[in-house]
């Protein structure tokens, strides 16, 4: 059991990732990998009856990655952590499997009692997101960077704010896939305008909005959380599921830039 958790585990990281070098690079100095693994060994310590080393461990765990994992919380597989630092998972937390959590994340308690989130599949958390109190969050929900949730979740959601509340919803929409698959390049650009439009504040400032408009720096300047609440957009303006894996900094230079991402990901 333990072995399967721990495969799926290192599979999250590497399994996006090129040659035999850079995987080796990623299992010797990814700290958010050894954050995980030594979580996984605490807690088989303390599922066989060794209570004390499993304290050990997660200690040892929060000094050399600075994570606080408790052994107590039941995390699924294929669980990642980027960047360890300022993670604190408590002991009553349950996170479902294939979740992500950033850098700075806390799943933990509102007011005591053990009073810590239930989290389901497919949960993705931004830089410094919290998850706080006797909650329960759907699968497949996102959560904007420093935003703190404090009410239970459905599935498929996007929420952003202290506190969070949602800013996305799944449309109904069965049919817009296969619509989607022979759509031009001039319609994918002005529904993408729409979005812009309607989720980039600062999309407000240009009259007109083509493929060389900039989205990033002096153009637009979106932000992370604008970022997240974009790709959730364009995930259901056009019926696609985008893994952050396949995002780079390149696919939101421009506007012509993510018509070309939209393009190819339609295409497949």
């Amino acid at each position: 059991m333990m072995f399967d958790l721990v495969k799926a585990d290192v599979a999250a990281i590497l399994g996006t990732e090129r040659g035999w070098a850079v995987k080796v690079g990623l299992l010797l100095f990814h700290s958010g990998m050894h954050a995980v693994l030594l979580y996984r060994l605490s807690r088989w310590l303390r599922a066989h009856r060794l209570a004390p080393l499993a304290v050990l461990v997660g200690y040892v765990n929060s000094v050399l990655t600075g994570a606080q994992l408790s052994p107590r919380a039941s995390i699924g597989r294929g669980f990642v952590i980027y960047h360890p630092f300022g993670t604190v998972v408590g002991s009553s937390a349950v996170i479902g499997d294939f979740c992500t959590l950033i850098h700075g994340n806390v799943v933990g308690q509102l007011v005591g009692g053990a009073d810590r989130p239930v989290i389901g599949d497919h949960f993705y958390a931004g830089t410094g997101a919290k998850m706080l109190g006797r909650i329960t969050i759907g699968h497949n929900v996102r959560v904007g960077a420093n935003s703190v949730v404090l009410h239970s979740l459905p599935d498929d959601v996007t929420v952003s704010g202290i506190p969070a509340r949602i800013i996305m919803r799944p449309r109904d929409d069965s049919s817009r896939r296969a619509a989607d698959s022979a759509v031009s390049r001039e319609t994918i650009g002005e529904r993408l305008a729409r979005l812009l439009r309607s989720t980039v504040p600062e999309a407000a400032r240009f009259e007109t909005l083509n493929e060389s408009t900039g989205l990033l720096g002096e153009g637009m300047g979106v932000d992370s959380v604008e970022i997240l609440t974009l790709v959730s957009a364009i995930e259901e303006e056009f019926g696609l599921t985008i893994d952050e894996a396949e995002l780079e900094v390149s696919h939101f230079k421009t506007i012509g830039a993510l018509v070309n991402f939209i393009e190819e990901r339609i295409s497949r």
